[in-house]
Formats: C-alpha cells, sequence, structure tokens
C-alpha cells in the first residue's frame, strides 16, 4: 500500500464517519456499494474498498454478503475518550473534494493526524468548525474527548468552551490569548531554516528584497511572524542598514500586481521571499508572464516544501517543514498536558532546514 493510497482512504473513511455523526447515515443503513463510493469521492474502486474495510475494522460498519455494508449501532465513543482535531472550514475543503490553495496547503497535518491515530489504533474524530462562528451548535461533538488539537485560528466561543470544561489542548502554529487560564499549548515551527535562508540570499548580494504574499490565504499571525523573523535576519546580516524590504501582496491574474512587479524589478529588487511554496509558484507564474527570468533575473524562495516545489521548473529552494513531526510534536505535548491537573502554557517548536535548489543566483545589480 503505497502512501498516496493510505491518505486517500482515510479521507474516504472520516468522511463516512461525519456523515454517521451528523445523522445523514443512519444505524442499520446499508451504506453506497463500492462502485458506488469510488463514483462518490472519485478514487478507484481499490481505494473505496480500504475505506470500507478500514472502518470494519474500527467497528463502525459491518460487513454483509452481497453489496454494501452495514452501519453497526455506534456506541463505539460513549465509553472511549478520544483524541479530536479541530480544522476551521476554509482549511477542511481537500476532505470534500474541493480545489482551494488553503485547504491543498493544510491537508498534509489533519492527514498525518488520521494516520497516526490509526497507527496507534485509536478512531479519528475531526470537528469542523467556521472561525466567525459565536456560539458553539453542537457541544456534543465534544463528548469525552480527552484532549483536542487545534488547526486554524479558533473562535473565542471554543476557546472558553474549552477552558470551561478544562479539555487539554494544543494549538498548532499560533499563539493564544489569556494563554495561562486552562491547560493549553502551542507548537511552533522554528526560526532556523528562515533565517539561514534570509542569511543565503544576503551571500549572494542581494539586498533589495521582496517578501510576497497570495491573497489566496489569510493574513494572520503566522505572516507577521515571518515578517519580524524576515526582518530581523537581514537587519543582522547587513548590521542594520544596506538592504531594503519591500512587502508585496499580490492576486493571480491581476494585472495590475504585474505592473507593480516590473516596476519593482525595474527597481532594482531581484529577489523574492515567498509566504509559502504556493505564493512562490503563483510569483513563477507572475514572472513567466513578465519574461523575467527565474533564477538569473530573480531569485525566488518558498516556505514548506511541499512536493509541488520540488517539480517547479525551475525546482524551488526553500525552508522545509516536516509536517508529520510537526504533529508529532503537537501530540507529545498533548499528552504531558492531559497528565497534568494544573493551568499551564508550554511551548514547543519543530525543526526546520533550507532546502537549496536553483531558483536562486547571485544578484545582477
Amino acid at each position: 500500500m503505497n502512501d498516496k493510497s493510505a491518505k486517500k482512504y482515510e479521507i474516504i473513511a472520516q468522511h463516512i464517519i461525519e456523515k454517521i455523526e451528523n445523522k445523514e447515515w443512519k444505524e442499520g443503513d446499508i451504506i453506497p456499494t463500492v462502485r458506488e463510493l469510488a463514483k462518490l469521492y472519485n478514487v478507484s474502486p481499490q481505494t473505496a474498498n480500504k475505506a470500507t474495510a478500514h472502518l470494519v475494522g474500527l467497528g463502525i460498519l459491518s460487513s454483509r454478503q452481497g453489496s454494501g455494508s452495514i452501519i453497526k449501532k455506534q456506541d463505539f465513543h460513549k465509553d472511549h475518550k478520544y483524541i479530536s482535531m479541530l480544522i476551521d472550514k476554509a482549511r477542511s475543503t481537500y476532505i470534500h473534494g474541493i480545489n482551494s490553495a488553503m485547504g491543498y496547503h493544510a491537508k498534509e497535518i489533519y492527514l498525518s493526524y488520521l494516520h497516526a491515530m490509526e497507527q496507534v489504533e485509536e478512531s479519528a474524530k475531526l470537528i469542523i468548525y467556521d472561525k466567525n462562528d459565536k456560539s458553539i451548535k453542537d457541544p456534543s461533538l465534544f463528548e469525552n474527548v480527552e484532549g483536542l488539537l487545534i488547526q486554524g485560528t479558533l473562535p473565542s466561543c471554543y476557546l472558553d468552551f474549552i477552558r470551561k470544561n478544562d479539555i487539554p489542548t494544543v494549538v498548532i502554529n499560533k499563539t493564544v490569548e489569556k494563554a495561562n487560564e486552562g491547560r493549553i499549548g502551542s507548537v511552533f515551527m522554528d526560526y532556523y531554516g528562515l533565517e539561514q535562508l534570509c542569511t543565503y540570499l544576503a551571500s549572494l548580494g542581494h539586498n533589495k528584497i521582496i517578501y510576497a504574499f497570495s491573497n489566496e490565504f489569510e493574513l494572520t499571525e503566522v505572516y507577521e511572524r515571518r515578517l519580524s523573523i524576515i526582518e530581523n535576519s537581514l537587519q543582522k546580516t547587513f548590521n542594520n542598514n544596506n538592504f531594503t524590504l519591500y512587502k508585496f501582496n499580490f492576486s493571480k491574474d491581476n494585472y495590475k500586481d504585474g505592473e507593480k512587479l516590473q516596476e519593482l524589478h525595474n527597481n532594482g529588487y531581484n529577489a523574492m521571499l515567498c509566504y509559502n511554496d504556493i505564493t512562490a509558484l503563483r510569483a513563477y507564474d507572475l514572472l513567466h508572464q513578465l519574461q523575467i527570468r527565474i533564477p538569473e533575473e530573480m531569485s525566488v524562495t518558498g516556505f514548506d516544501d511541499l512536493f509541488m516545489a520540488e517539480i517547479a521548473a525551475p525546482p524551488l529552494t526553500t525552508v522545509k517543514i516536516d509536517r508529520t513531526q510537526l504533529l508529532n510534536d503537537s501530540m507529545d505535548l498533548l499528552k504531558e498536558l492531559i497528565a497534568t491537573k494544573q493551568s499551564s502554557y508550554p511551548i514547543k517548536e519543530t525543526k526546520t532546514e533550507l532546502i537549496l535548489r536553483r531558483s536562486c543566483w547571485k544578484s545582477m545589480n
């Protein structure tokens, strides 16, 4: 079984669980056949079969002679403690087969969560929320939750609920207001890879640098944190002078943004530090339209080391985040919070590293 197949069947299995928990499919119902599931989720029958076999193994479905499987009595969660993951709606689109930059970017973390739960033979439970929620629509989703992992910006109503019910919680790559109230911690990516990247660009002679951000993403504290690291690193490298950093937020296919990038290039900006890999690849498209060559006329870097970064033309220099390790560090911290009975706000960092490829070149200025 290859990794890609495993991740796909886990997504389908979780989607079936959601339908059961939302009462769309009920106890005793026969779910669609393997072929119908394959058509519904646009996968091979083999992958759909793996999903149903996985749910049979968890005790959620019962196999039967003939087509389809039967939903068993759902008491599997009544006397069992869960570690659940909350994902904001914008980041969960991949589960439902909707293509979006944010959904694609976020999927690795919750796929790692699903895989981690399978490895320890625990049931996974994804809870989707809207960052604009003013109240929790279904508090019963949190019954028997032993701990929570959070991906996204959590509304205050959820934080209040978590604190009131003393649920151990780890927020991934975000800070928390009133952090010392409740058993809540955070796991961040360290600064090392990004600091190395700034030093590397400076060593190539780049001192007029663009910090690029694609408007497909939300401007959050992660953007500000990376900007601060970049500014501090460049100030240290250039001894507080002789460099310029321009913040460039752009949308794909916006000709005015193309004009602005051309203007920046004409004024000597020949390196782009991009917010993430997807932003970098959008920048590739914009630069190709402007006939600005990468890396000869513009060095471009990313952040994440998604698979597409390696196969880009030219392959993208980036900062690697091990998302599996990020999830593992989050799980380890959550276990510490579950074990303690006191309010605390522990913080862990996951290591990053610089990955050098062929998208950077010496400054021509």
